[in-house]
């Protein structure tokens, strides 16, 4: 062959590959479907011991792992998102699988899949870093419950014990295919699985709740209905809007300016907003513990937390306002809800009240947000307005109860579907 023949053939070749990949779609791709979150959890950080009768030390879980979650947006396809961020060490995932469950709520072993990563069962979540799984054949409705089984060969300690976060356990050997796990315990702990992701249509999209214990849903009563956001995606199932996915971003104990449980909002939005599939709204809810821990001692000492000003809480909400709109998503603010009488020391006083009108008040008329999701409005008792009303009271005079959080999610709807 001479040298122009060889040169022809390689360019003929090189041109002919092209095409072919060009042709093809690419692993994981979704030429008639958009890619949206259909379940989250944001990751936390490990909590330093507090002298506090509610804090309780990372619970450590090794065996067998059994998560279960109701989605919110259907998809004919899915992946699971795990996660080691926020923990110290590498999780070694022995083998891991998702389900879907039975009318009655189990696990249906018919419909267990295996997840693979890169191709390979076994796989290692570096320190720090999420995890997704290859594609899973496997269809989701709206509203379904999904199982996700790891096997864990070595322990994990999982932080910031949380009634809302569980996770079924067992010790041994794998048993990831299992119908129901014999013998096993529940802890509680943030996720090692972090999220579902679903292809959907293609006007699917998702909405991520980003907050605090507010978002996050603390004072409901059942796992699988975390708060308002899941209160909301219900509303949404009951209109027919089945390919809109809501993202839980809420962490408990979460601040905007400063790491406290989790990373600061401001530290974290990237990870939980901006790079979530099909992300095309934001509802912002947080604030209430840097104004309820301004001031106060610092139990990790020495002194005390930072005084916090309507001011420094309006300049980090300018913040993200700005990086949302740079990454092409609405961002729509929601105020402050009612916390006078929370029996923690110091955290809801007369003299802190004001600034949480003052943020208030900037959020309803600043008109810097897309929109404005009056939750206060909503939650406040019409007889006193600084405290929650009563029917929507978890009992702590701070989170709402499942009541509180649909008159929540009311609201949003209300605001989100114009």
């Amino acid at each position: 062959m001479t040298t122009m023949n060889f040169k022809r053939l390689l360019t003929v070749s090189a041109a002919a590959a092209a095409l072919l990949l060009w042709q093809a779609p690419l692993a994981g791709a979704a030429p008639d479907g958009r890619w949206v979150q259909s379940w989250a959890s944001s990751p936390s950080l490990p909590v330093a011991k507090l002298p506090f009768d509610f804090w309780r030390p990372p619970a450590e879980i090794q065996g067998t792992a059994r998560y279960k979650m109701r989605v919110s947006a259907e998809g004919d396809v899915l992946r699971v998102k795990l996660s080691a961020e926020g923990l110290p060490a590498d999780v070694q995932i022995g083998a891991a699988t998702v389900a879907l469950a039975d009318e009655a709520g189990r696990m249906d072993g018919a419909t267990v899949k295996p997840l693979t990563f890169s191709g390979a069962t076994s796989t290692r979540i570096p320190a720090g870093a999420p995890l997704v799984s290859d594609v899973v054949p496997l269809a989701v409705k709206a509203g379904s419950i999904v199982y996700v089984t790891l096997h864990l060969p070595q322990p994990v300690a999982i932080p910031q014990a949380d009634p809302l976060h569980v996770v079924e356990v067992v010790a041994g050997g794998d048993q990831t295919k299992a119908a129901s796990l014999t013998g096993s315990r529940i802890e509680t702990g943030r996720e090692i699985v972090t999220g579902i992701l679903v292809r959907s249509t293609k006007e699917a999209r998702t909405i991520v709740t980003f907050g605090d214990s507010i978002t996050d849903g603390a004072g409901a009563k059942d796992p699988l209905m975390r708060g308002w956001p899941d209160q909301f995606a219900a509303l949404l199932r009951d209109k027919g809007l089945t390919h809109i996915g809501i993202a839980n971003a809420g962490i408990g104990g979460n601040r905007v300016l400063r790491d406290e449980v989790g990373a600061a909002a401001l530290a974290r939005f990237d990870r939980d907003v901006l790079a979530v599939p099909g992300a095309t709204d934001v509802v912002l809810l947080e604030g209430i513990n840097d104004l309820g821990l301004s001031g106060l001692p610092n139990p990790r000492g020495p002194g005390s937390h930072p005084e916090v000003t309507a001011a420094d809480l309006i300049a980090g909400y300018r913040q993200l306002i700005a990086r949302a709109r740079l990454a092409g998503l609405k961002i729509h603010g929601a105020t402050l809800t009612p916390f006078l009488g929370s029996p923690f020391p110091g955290y809801a006083t007369p003299v802190k009240e004001p600034i949480r009108q003052e943020i208030n008040q900037w959020i309803r008329t600043s008109g810097e947000f897309d929109s404005v999701i009056d939750f206060d409005t909503a939650l406040r008792d019409p007889a006193s307005p600084q405290h929650l009303k009563p029917a929507f009271d978890s009992g702590d005079k701070l989170h709402p109860s499942d009541a509180g959080y649909r008159a929540m999610a009311e609201t949003a709807l209300g605001v989100l579907l114009k």
